[in-house]
């Protein structure tokens, strides 16, 4: 496949499907805000007999939003955007199934999983900045800055280390990487087809 522009050059590891996009990223929008409304709201509910709050509901959504990454890795073009999107997938699902089967345990142990998955994923979608040519990487940018900071915010225990920070926490990650979606998508829509 020759790309003779720039733009086009930028925009070919990613499959030009901006509905697709679009309708995922204003879903994790949604179910981001909602639960992290509850997280505020209701932060004492029990969800799977356990006193977790919020965090089962977000560890599921967390392993939806990995799956989805991942059939988006399947259907990409380029091997720069299969590993691009299987990686980050593939560490959506690992983690959103260690935090729904580990609230067995303590809140606490649980505490520094989140706190690695959330550094983890802003550094790397910083650095893949500047790696990958991506559109629209301002949203890419402000979303792993967030990330980083609500990591950090939970490893040093400020405001707090309950679950209900944690899933709270999760829940506006998930928000943002919406958000980052949908501008992905909007960058997709303006960009002229050959």
């Amino acid at each position: 496949m020759n790309i003779k522009t720039n733009n086009k050059a930028e925009l070919v590891q990613f499959s030009s499907r901006p509905r697709w996009y679009s309708a995922r990223g204003a879903v994790m929008i949604l179910l981001g805000c909602v639960i992290a409304f509850f997280c505020i709201t209701a932060p004492d509910v029990y969800l799977l007999s356990s006193d977790f709050s919020w965090v089962p509901a977000i560890a599921v959504v967390v392993i939806f939003v990995g799956i989805f990454r991942c059939i988006d890795a399947l259907a990409t073009v380029t091997a720069q955007g299969f590993l691009v999107n299987m990686q980050g997938g593939v560490l959506d699902i690992i983690v959103g199934v260690l935090v729904l089967f580990g609230i067995n345990g303590e809140p606490e142990n649980m505490s520094l999983l989140i706190v690695g998955y959330m550094i983890s994923q802003g550094i790397y979608r910083n650095i893949l900045l500047t790696v990958a040519k991506t559109p629209n990487p301002i949203s890419n940018r402000i979303t792993g800055i967030i990330s980083i900071l609500l990591g950090l915010l939970i490893w040093f225990g400020w405001p707090t280390t309950e679950p209900w920070f944690l899933a709270f926490s999760l829940s506006v990650d998930i928000s943002f990487r919406g958000w980052a979606l949908i501008a992905l998508a909007s960058s997709l829509k303006s960009t002229p087809a050959d």
